[in-house]
């Protein structure tokens, strides 16, 4: 890979004087899982556990004509690979983020189930998603260039 250092740089730069806001982000990655998860899931035809284990079958469930089927199969397409993004995101963070992103919007448990199972107290739980939330959209921004940023920015 060749590396353009003007582009490099910029990136780098991105770490310095940029500072995030982790609990207007924690809430949009909040809205992401409980609205556009959701409806991602229903255009894809997928099913809710799809992060645990993502299964999606490239074929049509009935043929398409004309452009408004053609249209239909590009957001389809287009839902899929959003949610493969989803679970590439969710894959590469800390054991405990992802057993809390999971626990939370794939098994839907209340923060007392999530208590129980991550081995805290309540404070600490609501940290400790933050923390995962904000990991999240540390991940997602990059596996997926098509979507919005979920950062908010100080």
């Amino acid at each position: 890979m060749d590396i353009d250092f003007k582009t490099a740089r910029e990136f780098q730069l991105q770490f310095s004087g940029v500072e995030v806001d982790t609990i207007k982000t924690a809430a949009q990655v909040r809205n992401f899982f409980k609205t556009d998860y959701k409806k991602l899931l229903r255009m894809a035809g997928v099913h809710d556990s799809f992060i645990k284990s993502p299964v999606i079958s490239d074929d049509p469930k009935s043929p398409t004509f004309g452009n408004k089927g053609e249209d239909k199969l590009v957001k389809r397409l287009y839902a899929q690979e959003t949610l493969v993004c989803v679970s590439k995101a969710i894959n590469v963070l800390s054991y405990e983020s992802k057993r809390i992103l999971i626990g939370v919007y794939a098994d839907n448990k209340d923060a007392w189930d999530m208590c129980d199972l991550v081995g805290c107290e309540r404070a600490q739980y609501q940290a400790k998603k933050r923390k995962a939330e904000n990991e999240f959209a540390d991940a997602f921004e990059t596996c997926c260039c098509w979507w919005r940023d979920l950062h908010v920015y100080k």
